[in-house]
């Protein structure tokens, strides 16, 4: 005769089941227990970084300069996802500031594992050379590239505690600008010098391609569709897939590159 059992203990051997299966899937999680703080974590692809790095296990530092509402958004994303998460204001080129900022992230999380320098200035589409708006442009180059700089010295001495690494979030392209392609191209070289100064600190960094952070028009996205191999508009989520796997200790092996996410645009110039 089969044996029978009480709903009573049907319920608690079902109990039993999920508790094993969460904590399997605790156990998978890539990142659990790290600390993560993301520079320009407001919206777009610092926003859709944090979410993916808070489903593998990761706490959220999120930092932002101007959108403290759509920086709260982030943090309740990742606070929806089960990890824990803060906003914390901070110009990114100031040494002051992201000395409070990595502070901060201490004290709430005791640890620093993986810095990712996401926060740009984003000017307007032509730098205008007969009319400079010389603090502008000032401004921009401080952001994009001073902002690598700071926030990469005053996180090292944490990350080599844990064994962390950086990812930069750069332009690996400039068909010879004088404005943003500039800035944003100059974190190309600045990954591999930081790569060399910090190691055994891992410096990598992602190049994405045209992506549609913040809603591109129809016009825009069939223009930038004919522009890449794929045919398509990249979205957040590709270049936080690529940001994660540089992360990740999949990537232990791989230090001072960049990292192409742009559907294969290149290829068609």
């Amino acid at each position: 005769m089969p044996r029978s059992y009480s709903s009573k203990a049907k319920k608690k051997f079902i109990v039993g089941l999920i508790f094993i299966e969460k904590k399997l899937e605790l156990e998978k999680m890539k990142f659990k227990g790290k600390s993560v703080i993301i520079t320009g974590a407001s919206g777009g692809i610092g926003s859709e970084t944090a979410c993916l790095f808070a489903e593998e296990g990761a706490n959220i530092a999120a930092n932002y300069f101007s959108s403290p509402e759509k920086a709260e958004k982030t943090v309740r994303r990742v606070c929806n996802l089960g990890a824990e998460a803060f906003s914390f204001k901070a110009d990114v080129s100031s040494p002051k500031e992201v000395a409070l900022m990595i502070k901060e992230t201490m004290s709430k999380f005791g640890r620093i594992d993986i810095l990712v320098n996401n926060a740009a200035k984003h000017p307007p589409p032509m730098f205008d050379f007969d009319k400079p708006d010389w603090e502008l442009w000032k401004r921009m180059a401080h952001i994009n590239i001073m902002g690598i700089l700071v926030c990469s010295n005053f996180a090292a001495p944490y990350l080599r505690k844990t064994d962390g690494n950086i990812v930069n979030v750069v332009m690996d392209y400039d068909p010879g600008g004088l404005g943003y392609t500039l800035t944003k191209a100059a974190g190309t070289p600045l990954t591999r010098g930081l790569a060399r100064k910090l190691f055994p600190i891992r410096v990598n960094a992602v190049s994405p391609g045209a992506i549609d952070t913040w809603g591109m028009s129809k016009e825009e996205k069939k223009y930038f569709k004919e522009k890449t191999l794929l045919k398509r508009v990249g979205q957040p989520i590709d270049i936080a897939r690529a940001i994660l796997f540089l992360a990740s200790d999949e990537a232990s092996y791989i230090t001072g590159e960049t990292v192409h996410v742009d559907g294969g645009s290149r290829l068609l110039e």
